[in-house]
């Protein structure tokens, strides 16, 4: 060992030092290049630390001496602290706080590959990653993970460019042709519970509530499958934009609030997670909100994953506090609603004249008849 000034030891060139971790997976011991890298992997729960492995750098093991190496050449770079954490398979290692509730959940459910056979898990898996996706508002990345899952390139085009008026005979026909008709949209209450708690808590973060369903399929050996999932999210500059701007303006997602104005003129009303535009709501309120029981049913459920004409109201059945204001300062309302309530719409059934009425959020903030 040499010594310069007391302050650099310049180490045996063949004296690559590195640091180990066990993996769960195969029980074989990986090596990583720094501290930082091993760390992140036994958090991200790939990889463990055994008695053979020790916290300090070690000899790099899976190399011979190399006198000859070139002692000019430069390191290879670290990761940028900001880079996600990768796992053994090169692959986002996600957030492992939502990995671990998200598996143990899965679990809990009977999504497995014992109980369910490899084919079933892997399908259901699959559902649940849509339905996260969905739940979290990344709607491009669920079309583009069913058009990869169905070989149907097409099918990660936005399907409403095409899309005949809601209200028309052809929207049934071109429902049953479009990504709607796939049977990744279709998933059991489970599994769709899986993939909604997912998102809930990666606090709607869709990189990570994807992430932590891969992380399941990783964990029973299905990396080719998991690969994939996460394949359709990349974490790029246009992605961390979707952490940064209000999500209704850059996603397909539009929430609404939906409530009840009393012969009081006081506001009441519940969170509406889905499709909350104009043209679909307006048939979806005709269809299930002829009354003030049914809008009052709405807000002590807590809300509605969506209203569509087509289908049941799915209700959160949560309860939770609805987002509260006036006739007098309608405005004030609407920026709460905005603010606090996460709409860019809101619909308002008014007892006096048993007439629906809507606002846009962010345009001119007015009531105005729905229907």
């Amino acid at each position: 060992m040499i010594k310069l000034g007391g302050i650099v030891d310049l180490k045996a060139i063949n004296e690559a030092e590195v640091f180990t971790a066990t993996s769960k997976e195969t029980g074989t011991t990986s090596v990583f290049k720094s501290k930082a890298s091993r760390d992140a992997a036994i958090k991200a729960g790939t990889h463990q630390m055994k008695k053979a492995d020790k916290d300090g750098a070690v000899k790099d093991p899976s190399k011979k001496d190399t006198p000859k190496a070139n002692i000019f050449s430069k390191d290879k770079e670290e990761p940028k602290k900001d880079e996600p954490a990768k796992d053994s398979t090169g692959d986002r290692a996600g957030n492992p706080e939502v990995n671990k509730v998200v598996r143990a959940k899965a679990q809990k459910l009977g999504i497995t590959p014992q109980k369910l056979g490899k084919e079933e898990y892997q399908k259901k898996m699959s559902q649940a990653a849509v339905a996260a996706l969905t739940d979290a508002n990344f709607h491009s990345e669920a079309r583009a993970l069913i058009a990869k899952l169905e070989g149907k390139p097409e099918w990660a085009e936005d399907p409403r460019k095409s899309a005949p008026d809601i209200s028309s005979p052809e929207y049934a026909e071109w429902r049953k042709s479009s990504v709607y008709s796939s049977e990744y949209y279709d998933a059991d209450d489970d599994t769709e519970d899986l993939g909604v708690s997912a998102a809930q808590e990666a606090s709607w973060d869709g990189i990570d509530a994807l992430d932590s369903i891969a992380f399941d399929l990783k964990m029973n050996g299905f990396k080719n499958l998991a690969s994939k999932l996460q394949s359709v999210v990349q974490e790029n500059k246009s992605t961390k934009l979707n952490r940064l701007l209000p999500e209704g303006l850059i996603n397909e997602g539009t929430r609404s609030q939906v409530g009840i104005i009393d012969r009081s003129g006081k506001i009441a009303s519940a969170y509406v997670h889905f499709d909350g535009y104009p043209s679909n709501m307006k048939p979806g309120l005709k269809k299930h909100m002829k009354n003030e029981k049914d809008v009052l049913k709405l807000i002590k459920s807590g809300g509605a994953r969506g209203i569509y004409d087509d289908k049941d109201i799915e209700y959160y059945e949560r309860g939770g506090k609805p987002t509260k204001g006036n006739l007098k300062d309608f405005e004030g309302y609407v920026d709460n609603a905005d603010r606090n309530g996460g709409a860019e719409f809101v619909y308002l059934y008014n007892m006096k004249d048993k007439k629906w009425y809507f606002a846009d959020v962010y345009g001119d903030k007015k009531l105005k008849k729905l229907f």
